[in-house]
């Protein structure tokens, strides 16, 4: 952990500052490695492997943290490591999305344009010098780029996946990582310039909450920008989700097995011949024009390990809303943004952005 990263800390339960106590530190800059995150209030998380696990239920997820560090825990606050469930659908997602990115945790690809895309109208200019959220970072990909692009970045994960964001930005002294619950969000209120999340709300039990949540984040002016998935495909959103209540019942490592079948049929059957036809002059201009190709034209830039993330995706998480363009209009509404801008990216997803008044 940073040392700058404590000055956009705080109590997600009663938001008073927050103390580190290391353990361990390590070079360059005095990073805590291994400690503790105290509140006034008596709560304490532990710092493991640089990173901040503010969780309820954080000391129970890392046992050997607390044996190696046991006779110093009790001294803190004179009370045993906190014990504290969560909800059925937050601790199945947790671990669905901890499994899924560690296991497609390598960059394949930059993902620079894709994160583009997501971002719209919005480019590159937008991120130098400001300070910004990616809420649910994954194993990465979208929090990398935004670094690159000039920004002081904080990540928020759930899960597991968290480290893999951690080996694919190490290295960046501009990226702070923390393991938190969106719903308890461990962020000072109007610190931040921006604040997004891509491909992620649409699995919590509460989408609009969540991003509701990130609204208080950023500063008056600052930005809220959302990517969510779209209901205008509806046949196939009832197909999906009609496989998927057998799927998601499955264990991880079956899921995997039926989501890598799927990936070499829709990857051999569809993209490849896809991205051949493509590439044959006169034939390309024909084939673009024909109907749903466009997801075709999407995956056919992308290696076979995305494809496969993606089947993983949509198998496995345990949860999954659809949204159009009036419910991402409303969500900005309601939480009395302005600068309001939606838009689609095809048939797959919606765009949300607006400005904090």
């Amino acid at each position: 952990m940073k040392p700058r990263l404590l000055a956009f800390l705080m109590c997600p339960w009663c938001r008073a500052d927050l103390a580190v106590i290391p353990f361990d530190l390590s070079a360059p800059g005095d990073e805590v490695q291994e400690g503790l995150l105290q509140c006034v209030c008596g709560r304490r998380w532990p710092i493991v492997n640089g990173i901040p696990r503010i969780l309820e239920d954080a000391f129970e997820l890392f046992p050997d943290f607390v044996e190696r560090h046991r006779g110093r825990l009790p001294a803190l606050a004179g009370a045993a490591v906190m014990r504290a469930g969560e909800a059925e659908a937050i601790r199945r997602t947790r671990e669905s999305f901890g499994f899924q990115w560690t296991q497609f945790s390598e960059m394949v690809i930059d993902f620079r344009e894709n994160f583009l895309k997501y971002i719209e109208p919005l480019d590159q200019s937008f991120f130098p010098g400001k300070v910004g959220l990616d809420l649910g970072c994954g194993f990465g990909r979208h929090i990398y780029n935004a670094a690159k692009f000039g920004a002081e970045m904080i990540g928020v994960d759930l899960s597991d996946a968290i480290e893999s964001t951690r080996a694919n930005t190490r290295g960046m002294p501009n990226v702070h990582l923390v393991q938190a619950d969106v719903f308890h969000l461990p962020i000072r209120h109007g610190v931040l310039d921006f604040a997004y999340s891509i491909g992620v709300l649409h699995h919590t039990p509460d989408p609009e909450a969540a991003f509701r949540c990130l609204v208080p984040l950023v500063k008056p002016g600052g930005s809220v920008f959302v990517w969510v998935y779209s209901k205008t495909r509806s046949f196939l959103n009832f197909c999906l989700e009609a496989v998927r209540r057998v799927t998601t019942r499955l264990p991880p490592r079956v899921q995997k097995a039926v989501s890598l079948g799927a990936a070499v049929v829709d990857y051999g059957g569809f993209v490849l011949p896809y991205r051949i036809a493509a590439s044959i002059p006169g034939l390309g201009a024909m084939v673009a024009k024909l109907p749903l190709t466009a997801r075709l034209a999407l995956y056919s830039v992308y290696p076979f390990q995305v494809v496969y993330a993606d089947w993983f995706d949509r198998l496995a998480a345990p949860i999954r809303f659809y949204y159009d363009g009036e419910d991402m209009k409303g969500w900005l509404s309601r939480a009395s943004l302005s600068g309001q801008r939606v838009s689609p990216t095809g048939l797959f997803g919606w765009r949300a952005y607006g400005e904090r008044a």
